[in-house]
């Protein structure tokens, strides 16, 4: 493992030198500025690899190009965000003024502090090991969102523009035009609730955070994304109220620090903690340091600390994910004739808010496990919702979560453990054959995710089938099902890409005519990424092998997806 000292100076030298290209290119040729960077980022890493050799030093790149590439700076184009507000008032857009003030980033400071400091003491005074690339990561994206939290609130403008009915949103970082025939649903809050909104307490794509302030918060509904914003109090926003959009609901949101919110923000700081990271591990690990216990002893109390987040896990998700009990009185008749089918009925189905249209199953063991459907979800079809949910009933009654967890440990296991004997047994040839041990270890980090493919595919492709026999339809409901929920989840992403929109000519979005289809066979290089890598088989093959086969579970599908597996990575 390469230094810490080492590693931080790095993602330091690469944050530096996107700052100095971002303002070099005030003065200078994009060609030379590129020619100069990359002449001082070859010479650290030169000077890293004198220093820490080869193999500590192909860690230390892909640290430089990360935060490189990460650097929190604003794309120069033609239009700048002066000639776009320029451009917009032209046209007779009003501008909305905005409630801002330091409060609302201090929240972000306060809760992003928090993960920071669990990294400088790891990176003081733990063990060095794959855990520091991990916090490594973390703190780059921690820094990069807190830099264009301040740019946006320094930069955000609001405008509308009453002949396009549509809704602009400019700042340093990007602009987007939000119309207002889009719009589904309006409300507004006392407070914008950043237990919500913060990134890293969120398991989905993060909402538009355009919250300026800790004032009143309206939150606006579109396809494929939700936006928040603090306009002024004394700003009118009754242009929001149109057509279908009549009325609006307000709510009362608690502050963060109040006790109602104790259990809720304890459950989100620790589901940041050791879901969405490592942080909770590497404090642990950092405090064994300190007190000197040794490696066997920490790597026990590590491992029955991961199965109790294993056994705890329904739990802390149901808090960090805000979920409620489904209490549509059209959707619980369905609910109960699913999983009764599939013997489950003690499993309870929560729905969780989220613009994205998704469903999971959540628990270690049937007798803890439950279901959630995004809020979105629950807008498409009950045919469809019924099939997702026999999709998902499967999962519980065959324990996938519990055992995707544990083939991701054993696998995990199997390499380092690999590693550690391999070094143990061949100490000299490793140490003179670098390139060798190199390629071996990619190779490893490479095939590592094509193994895990292999069984959560397998669990996927078996939960389309055995569910499809829960579903009066069969297979053909399933598939019908999986259609409709790919229709929707393409539409909504063709909306959200449409929003970004570039000023250089007639205000067009961005690839507004590219049709996103997930039901359609790609190129045969991203196939293979899909059926040999990801943890779904590619959505066409789905709902074609639902359409063309009988409505069972056998050992001939298992062949078919084996087949299909190698035979679709191919060229055609």
């Amino acid at each position: 493992m390469p230094d810490v000292t080492i590693s931080i100076w790095t993602a330091a030298v690469g944050f530096f030198l996107g700052f100095l290209a971002y303002f070099f290119k005030k003065w200078c040729p994009s060609l030379y500025v590129h020619i100069l960077t990359a002449i001082l980022g070859i010479g650290w890493i030169v000077y890293v690899f004198l220093d820490q050799g080869f193999i500590k030093t192909v860690p230390i790149f892909f640290i430089f190009g990360f935060s490189f590439f990460s650097s929190p700076v604003p794309e120069r184009s033609k239009t700048q965000l002066k000639e776009i507000i320029d451009q917009l008032k032209e046209q007779g857009a009003r501008e909305i003024v905005l409630s801002k003030n330091k409060e609302r980033l201090l929240a972000d400071l306060l809760f992003s502090g928090f993960f920071i400091v669990i990294a400088v003491l790891y990176f003081l005074f733990g063990p060095n090991s794959a855990i520091t690339f991990i916090l490594l990561y973390s703190f780059i994206s921690l820094f990069v969102g807190l830099t264009k939290r301040v740019g946006l609130l320094r930069s955000l403008r609001l405008f509308y523009a009453e002949h396009e009915e549509a809704l602009y949103a400019v700042s340093l970082f990007e602009t987007k035009k939000y119309p207002l025939k889009e719009l589904s649903e309006v409300s507004v809050q006392t407070r914008p609730d950043v237990l919500q909104l913060f990134q890293l307490f969120s398991l989905f794509s993060p909402n538009m955070d355009y919250t300026t302030s800790m004032g009143k918060t309206w939150k606006l509904s579109f396809s494929g994304e939700k936006v928040y914003l603090t306009p002024d109090p004394l700003e009118s926003m009754d242009f929001l109220l149109k057509g279908e959009i009549h009325k609006m609901e307000e709510f009362e949101v608690k502050p963060f620090y109040h006790p109602k919110n104790w259990k809720r923000l304890l459950g989100k700081w620790y589901f940041a903690a050791t879901v969405k990271g490592v942080g909770a591990y590497a404090a642990l690990l950092t405090l064994f340091t300190l007190l000197g216990i040794g490696p066997i002893a920490t790597t026990a109390v590590i491992i029955l600390f991961w199965i109790f987040n294993l056994w705890i896990s329904d739990r802390v998700l149901k808090i960090a994910l805000d979920m409620r009990k489904i209490d549509d009185p059209d959707l619980l008749p369905i609910i109960e004739k699913v999983f009764s089918r599939a013997g489950l009925s003690h499993v309870d189905i929560y729905v969780t808010e989220s613009a994205e249209y998704n469903g999971f199953a959540i628990g270690a063991n049937i007798g803890r496990s439950l279901v959630a459907l995004t809020s979105e979800t629950l807008k498409l079809p009950h045919e469809a919702i019924e099939g997702i949910l026999a999709h998902e009933a499967i999962h519980v009654k065959k324990r996938d979560v519990l055992m995707g967890q544990l083939l991701r440990f054993a696998l995990i296991g199997l390499v380092f453990a690999g590693v550690f004997l391999i070094h143990e047994a061949f100490p000299n040839w490793l140490e003179h054959n670098q390139i060798f041990v190199f390629l071996g270890l990619w190779l490893l980090i490479f095939l590592l995710p094509a193994f895990q493919s292999l069984f959560t595919q397998w669990m996927e492709v078996r939960a389309d089938h055995l569910g499809a026999t829960l579903l009066d339809g069969g297979n053909a409901q399933m598939a019908n099902s999986l259609t409709i929920l790919c229709e929707y989840q393409d539409r909504a992403l063709e909306k959200s890409v449409g929003y970004h929109i570039d000023f250089k000519n007639e205000q067009e979005a961005n690839k507004k005519d590219k049709k996103i289809s997930s039901l359609e066979r790609d190129s045969w290089f991203f196939r293979f990424l899909e059926f040999q890598f990801m943890s779904h088989p590619p959505m066409y093959w789905r709902v074609h092998a639902l359409q063309t086969t009988e409505t069972e579970w056998s050992i001939r599908k298992i062949k078919l997806w084996w087949c299909s597996r190698f035979r679709e990575s191919l060229p055609n």
